[in-house]
Parts: C-alpha cells; sequence; structure tokens
C-alpha cells in the first residue's frame, strides 16, 4: 500500500476510531508496524 493511499484511509476513519484519535496526537513519521502496533495498542498483523 503506498504512502498516500493509507494517509487517505486513515484520513477517513471516523474521530471515535481509536486509530485515528492515536494518528492524530503522533506528533512524528511512524511506519513501523511494531511502532504503530504500541501507538494504538492493536497488535501488528
Amino acid at each position: 500500500m503506498s504512502t498516500r493511499r493509507f494517509l487517505v484511509l486513515v484520513t477517513g476513519l471516523p474521530g471515535e476510531s481509536k486509530f485515528a484519535r492515536a494518528w492524530a496526537r503522533t506528533p512524528r513519521a511512524v511506519s513501523d508496524p511494531a511502532e504503530i502496533a504500541a501507538i494504538t495498542g492493536i497488535p501488528a498483523g
């Protein structure tokens, strides 16, 4: 998945989405699946 496509999908998440809230308060670019899992609390799969 391209970065552009990923950002389009993230932007489209509802405001109450746990990932959307975590993404919004993350002040840096995160691309490592393990780091994303640590931020969101959702296991990398």
